[in-house]
């Protein structure tokens, strides 16, 4: 497995996107692939939005790479198994991941 950091791109931060991810920071994740990695990540920070009646769906800024970057991170900082690192130092349970 490999670690990933993933991360907002500036250009997009105020993305309407925004609104069902629970952090808007960078953070570091265990994975497989980058693929992998996005989907843990959404897991983790996904939270329901107010519904609009002429807004779109919305789903995950975390799978969309025009608003998100993903890449393996060889200096990388080691989240805990089954939990997601923040740039801040917090860390985030991953429902449904491998703990030990």
């Amino acid at each position: 497995m490999t670690i990933f950091r993933l991360a907002p791109i500036d250009i997009r931060a105020n993305d309407e996107k925004w609104a069902v991810s629970t952090i808007r920071e960078a953070v570091w994740v265990e994975a497989r692939d980058d693929i992998h990695a996005r989907h843990l990540v959404e897991n983790a920070t996904l939270k329901m939005a107010e519904m609009h009646r002429k807004r779109k769906i919305l789903y995950s800024p975390w799978l969309d790479p025009v608003i998100t970057s993903c890449f393996p991170d060889k200096d990388a900082k080691h989240p805990p198994k089954g939990k997601l690192l923040t740039a801040e130092g917090e860390t985030i349970e991953i429902p449904g991941a491998e703990t030990d």
